[in-house]
């Protein structure tokens, strides 16, 4: 439960320090802001940090491993994911052996202002002591703000391959538009398999191009599929208002 010696520090856009209180801290401050520390690089470290483009607002964000990294593509592939932030807050409380510190890994805002607090850890860690009451003690934090707090042990790996390989369509810009509008024509009006819509392609659309505009379709929610099984030809792409 939230208290008066809980505080919160992040950093804001400008890169200016904040300390306030955990009551009064406001998400969309602190999403929108820089990390409250950079994850350190070393010789022989086993974790593997480093920066991740996020589409979704169009900002480079650090993070501290590869489990991290496979958070962040679910949630920049996620089309009611806003706002996305890494090491977005340190929340402090009590001292001696009372202390509790901690920054998360991931702050998520959504469209409906949905606020979603991610701690990333191998699943093997999860069970240790220290680590529980840290995560139960985030956990009840969040709950008195009425956001969401998840812990995150790993994604399903064909998921993960596949929203891998539909990155390519989310740099839309590099997209002429009126392949990006051809495209929708060819997939919004009824479900259709990917290789069909492939090989749709106008004769005004160079091949590589027009096959990043398709999946530019998937990766922005325009069309759905089904991606717990590997993308092939026969996989089928439904129009979003059709998904049940």
């Amino acid at each position: 439960m939230s208290t008066r010696e809980d505080s919160l520090r992040y950093c804001n856009v400008a890169g200016d320090e904040v300390t306030t209180t955990w009551d009064l801290a406001r998400a969309h401050d602190i999403v929108d802001g820089l990390p409250v520390r950079i994850p350190p690089s070393f010789r022989r470290q086993r974790s593997y940090p480093g920066l991740f483009w996020a589409s979704t607002h169009r900002r480079m964000l650090v993070y501290e491993s590869l489990l991290e990294l496979d958070r962040l593509w679910l949630a920049d592939f996620d089309p009611t994911v806003e706002r996305i932030a890494t090491q977005p807050f340190e929340v402090k409380s009590g001292n001696g052996l009372d202390a509790f510190k901690h920054v998360p890994d991931i702050m998520l805002v959504e469209a409906d202002n949905t606020v979603t607090v991610i701690d990333v850890k191998p699943e093997g860690f999860i069970s240790k002591p220290a680590v529980k009451a840290q995560f139960d003690r985030t956990r009840s934090l969040c709950r008195t703000k009425g956001w969401n707090y998840e812990v995150f042990t790993g994604g399903d790996p064909v998921e993960l391959r596949n929203v891998r390989a539909l990155a390519i369509g989310r740099h839309r810009e590099r997209i002429p538009p009126e392949h990006v509008q051809e495209a929708r024509v060819a997939l919004l009006s009824r479900s259709v398999a990917l290789g069909d819509a492939i090989a749709r392609r106008p004769a005004s659309c160079e091949e590589n191009m027009w096959r990043v505009a398709v999946l530019s379709c998937i990766w922005f929610g325009e069309v759905e599929a089904d991606l717990r099984v590997p993308l092939s030809a026969r996989t089928i792409l439904s129009p979003r208002h059709q998904a049940t």
